[in-house]
């Protein structure tokens, strides 16, 4: 067969060889990139916070310093504001002086005590207990200054031991009338050292948390004295609350003893040495 025979028996196909040596397609590098970004990281939630609504005056970023009060606790935290601007009252009773019990605005389970004193008594009440700090002493956590009223954060105790008095065939055993005396005495002792008499040592002014923990209140009663004049009111004292406890009243014409010694027979009685 001639060459020019063999040329025309020869076909191509030009199209299929052309689309063989064609690269594969792929996507644009920026898309791709972008696609394999958004795989990788998977979409967050969004989180919506619930607002705080705050209500009354502009505050300040520091706490203003106290109006004409001066060397101020450094324990004792004073805010010239009102209190029920960060809380809510929800009850208010009498114990050892009227306590409002409020919760915070913006987390209404947590609840607090707060009393109310004169904004005059304010100064002697930050100088004299604004740095006490006892077990058996009632103390102050917070105070709001707010017109003519002194507020004061406090702990919750919600009797008295003029409660315990009040039920009438409630009676403290031996030892629990022991521990009551002690932690008055404790109580009654650091006053003392701290050179402070409680004028009003009455149980009505004695807190009784429901643990048995006791806390002398009516911080408004107390005085500036001597260490000797704050032990002779503590033990002036003493024996009409010991009285009242044992046996729901004090004995005539301020005798000191008790009516019936077969409650506690093992009880000494004679509270002030002769």
């Amino acid at each position: 067969m001639s060459v020019r025979n063999l040329k025309e028996h020869m076909m191509f196909d030009f199209d299929t060889i052309k689309a063989q040596s064609r690269p594969p397609p792929t996507s644009s590098p920026g898309f791709a990139g972008k696609e394999k970004s958004a795989r990788a990281a998977p979409k967050r939630p969004i989180l919506h916070r619930s607002q705080k609504t705050v209500t009354g005056s502009i505050k300040g970023l520091c706490l203003p310093r106290l109006e004409s009060l001066d060397n101020i606790s450094s324990i004792l935290i004073v805010r010239h504001e009102s209190p029920w601007d960060t809380y809510q009252q929800a009850i208010t009773y009498h114990s050892a002086g009227d306590v409002t019990i409020a919760s915070r605005r913006t987390r209404p389970s947590r609840m607090v005590a707060i009393r109310k004193y004169r904004r005059e008594d304010a100064r002697g009440l930050i100088d004299r207990f604004g740095r006490l700090e006892h077990t058996n002493i009632l103390t102050f956590y917070e105070c709001y200054i707010d017109g003519d009223s002194a507020f004061f954060l406090v702990a919750d105790l919600p009797l008295t031991l003029a409660h315990v008095i009040t039920c009438s065939d409630l009676y403290p055993s031996e030892a629990e009338l022991g521990s009551m005396l002690c932690q008055i005495l404790d109580g009654m002792c650091y006053l003392a050292a701290s050179g402070l008499a409680h004028q009003a040592l009455v149980c009505s002014n004695i807190l009784l948390c429901l643990d048995g923990i006791i806390k002398i209140a009516g911080p408004e009663h107390c005085e500036n004295c001597l260490t000797q004049q704050s032990e002779a009111t503590c033990i002036a004292a003493i024996p009409s609350i010991t009285m009242q406890l044992m046996q729901k009243y004090d004995k005539a014409d301020r005798a000191i003893g008790v009516d019936d010694l077969k409650r506690c027979p093992t009880m000494y009685w004679e509270l002030i040495p002769n």
